[in-house]
């Protein structure tokens, strides 16, 4: 045997860090994340005995197993490393369950951040595996298992094969379809608010219709309605005597925002940086697990996936010394501050912060990739933000008054920066009022009133997603992402302009699977789900006692799902006046994978089909036989394909734009990505690799020549000079 120890991690990333602060007694060798799961093919767990899980090990990690069998016969002693959660410990006892042998000893090792400090004190705690944190990950996973194996046939039955049904996923793809469904129920509302502006002592101020008659006069709920009505309200403000008839100027606290969690950095993150939840993670997950730096390798950042905003107590003095040497005392406060994690938190790790706050974002300056310091640079200043002085600002309140009329102007001026030095972002300071006001008369320059209308509430981004799932309970740190990646995946969801968008097949799959197993796929229920996985990894609750508090209702919604089956595929089909060109049946309309379809009544005699989408004609022809090529809908979104039912030549959809790449004579066209996001390219990829994530336009630009715009969130811009065009 060897005489020193063996470490097993989950990432070869965090090898070279690790070694340089174990020495050359510690092997480190990874295990590539997880090494056995439920098999594919089957359930994989024994529900008469106790929902035992049968594992597998995954055909693609038989040569790690046995390579790491391999290497851990020559150590007696085997610290496992995975990350510090559930799914790291859950990994941990499968390992050491594949790897036991007669004089062998396991031991726990965990770090909240991978520093020399914390590795090595880890080393010393170094204890057993937490077999509650394991049962925990086993009963979500058991779970999951449950309602995707027993639910999923019954989907394909109804609808087609190939979709799933998932114990979360229905439920995220639930909220963004109930977002859609409150857009499409939307009635706009209109309103007319009054502005007007005003001069006194030489200084001019807007002012906004604020109360009629003693009632109030503003926003969408109160402003005028009709342009008849503004048109009876305008002339009595232009003929009243108006005046400045108070003038209050207050001063008021702006406290800093706690650090972050992984549901807000992943917000912040797309608000800030334009960055998707899984881009965030991906980045962060290398922060963590250690960059070089000088030639020194260390973790940046503590372990992202966490929903507590507890800072540990030396990380608090550390952030108080350097606000104290880089800012003087002026930016502390007179004691650390500390903040409240919510009631559902699961608190197993402390907020998102830098390791070493001496490290700040300048410092990393070229010595890390631009896109891993940006987000460095977002936790650095939240973090070193929390624990700095208040911001004061100084908010004014003015309202002039005329007859029956008052107009009210607001102003904030920023009287100490506090905390916005470090973090300026945090807060949105408007503009101060004119100075040189005070009470007395005023002289109306001018008054108009605008027509607008209520909006609908937005479309869900992935960011917003995922806030939302945190607001309800729904979902923990480590699976946000692979919640939202897997609706992406299976075509429920579309994104357009960074907004999530059901596609046909998600609208139906989501109405049938809540219409028929409602208590499932509830949001409270889900969340209760949830509240039960914490009370297991606490060891309040039992494994067997949480998966049969949802086998109860399961057993109960598929019972009644499988007698109301013909109904509901009775209810799905509608006949259409259209005949089956093989055999002359009456063509049927039913939900399909990818998208609605015709389908013979005369079936399964006749297998005649077809896509129910109207075809479009291209104006282009098949290169293989002649007929025309029409738009059409598939798995990857849309393409080009030939119309007679004899070909199958397909294309991907053109957009009519040249290539811009001098010489190429290619066209752009639409394509999918692997991650099922629209992007557009040359058609003679690879021969020409131009590509872009946005829509192009066939117009040039007015200003520098290029031969196309580009479709943004914010209009139309060209993507050479950057200057925006009109959208006409």
């Amino acid at each position: 045997m060897s005489g020193g120890s063996l470490v097993i991690i989950e990432s070869p990333a965090k090898a070279k860090t690790l070694r340089g602060y174990l020495g050359k007694d510690y092997e480190i060798v990874a295990s590539m994340g997880h090494v056995r799961d439920l098999p594919k093919q089957r359930l994989g767990v024994s529900v008469d005995a106790g929902f035992k899980p049968q594992y597998t090990v995954p055909s693609d990690k038989r040569s790690t197993i046995e390579a790491l069998r391999k290497v851990s016969r020559r150590f007696d002693t085997i610290f496992l490393a995975a990350d510090p959660d559930r799914e790291g410990e859950a990994i941990c006892w499968h390992l050491s369950e594949l790897l036991k042998r007669e004089g062998v000893t396991f031991r726990r090792l965990k770090f909240n951040e991978i520093t020399k400090d914390a590795v090595l004190g880890a080393l010393k705690r170094a204890g057993g595996i937490d077999m509650n944190l394991v049962d925990a990950q086993q009963a979500r996973r058991v779970m999951d298992r449950l309602v995707g194996y027993r639910i999923s046939p019954y989907l394909w039955r109804a609808i087609g094969s190939g979709l799933s049904a998932g114990r979360v996923q229905t439920v995220a793809l639930r909220l963004v379809q109930e977002r859609e469904n409150q857009i499409a129920e939307f009635v706009p509302v209109e309103y007319w608010p009054i502005k007007a502006r005003f001069e006194q002592n030489g200084g001019e101020l807007s002012a906004s219709l604020y109360r009629m008659a003693g009632r109030r006069a503003d926003g969408d709920r109160h402003s005028p309605g009709s342009r008849e009505e503004v048109d009876r309200i305008l002339p009595s403000i232009r003929a009243a005597a108006w005046r400045i008839v108070s003038l209050e100027t207050k001063k008021a606290p702006l406290k800093p925002l706690p650090p972050f969690i992984t549901s807000s950095l992943q917000q912040s993150a797309s608000s800030a940086l334009g960055m998707s939840p899984s881009r965030t993670m991906s980045l962060a997950q290398d922060l963590y697990e250690g960059m070089d730096i000088g030639g020194e390798h260390s973790g940046l950042i503590t372990y992202m996936r966490t929903d507590s905003v507890r800072i540990a107590p030396e990380a608090l003095k550390s952030a108080r010394d350097f606000l104290l040497a880089a800012h003087g005392p002026g930016m502390l406060p007179p004691s650390p501050r500390r903040f409240r994690s919510s009631s559902r938190s699961q608190d197993a790790h402390e907020a998102i912060r830098p390791t070493d706050v001496t490290r700040t974002p300048e410092s990393l300056k070229g010595r890390i990739s631009d896109q891993h310091l940006r987000l460095y640079s977002l936790i650095w200043r939240r973090f070193t933000a929390s624990q700095a002085a208040d911001a004061e600002v100084e908010r004014s309140v003015l309202i002039l008054g005329g007859g029956e009329f008052e107009f009210r102007a607001t102003g904030e001026r920023l009287a100490s920066k506090g905390f916005l030095e470090i973090d300026p972002h945090q807060a949105s300071i408007e503009s101060p009022l004119p100075s040189g006001l005070s009470e007395g008369p005023a002289r109306l320059v001018d008054v108009s009133a605008e027509q607008c209308f209520t909006r609908p509430p937005s479309r869900f981004t992935e960011a917003g997603l995922v806030a939302e799932m945190k607001k309800l309970g729904i979902g923990r740190p480590s699976t946000y992402v692979s919640i939202i990646e897997t609706i992406k995946k299976r075509g429920y969801v579309a994104i357009s302009e960074k907004k999530l968008h059901p596609t046909e097949l998600g609208t139906t799959t989501v109405r049938l699977l809540v219409e028929l197993f409602p208590s499932i796929f509830d949001t409270s229920f889900t969340a209760s789900m949830e509240e039960l996985l914490d009370s297991v990894a606490s060891g309040a609750t039992g494994y067997e006692e949480a998966v049969a508090n949802l086998q109860r209702p399961l057993d109960e919604s598929l019972k009644a799902a499988v007698e109301n089956l013909d109904s509901v595929r009775r209810e799905m089909t509608r006949p259409t006046d259209e005949k089956c060109p093989q055999c002359g049946a009456q063509l049927l309309l039913k939900p399909g994978r990818f998208g609605s379809y015709l389908s013979c009544s005369d079936y399964p005699k006749c297998r005649f089909r077809k896509s129910a989408e109207k075809a479009v004609d291209s104006g282009r022809t098949c290169p293989e036989c002649g007929a025309a090529l029409v738009f059409k809908t598939g798995r990857y979104g849309r393409y080009l394909g030939c119309s007679s039912a004899s070909c199958k030549h397909t294309e991907p959809a053109p957009t009519g734009v040249p290539c811009p790449e001098e010489g190429c004579g290619g066209e752009l066209v639409e394509r999918r990505s692997k991650k099922g996001r629209v992007f557009y390219s040359c058609s003679r990829y690879p021969l020409c690799r131009h590509a872009s994530w946005r829509r192009p336009i066939p117009r040039r630009c007015a200003r520098c020549g290029f031969p196309y715009l580009e479709e943004t969130p914010r209009g139309v811009k060209c993507p050479s000079c950057r200057k925006p065009e009109s959208p006409s």
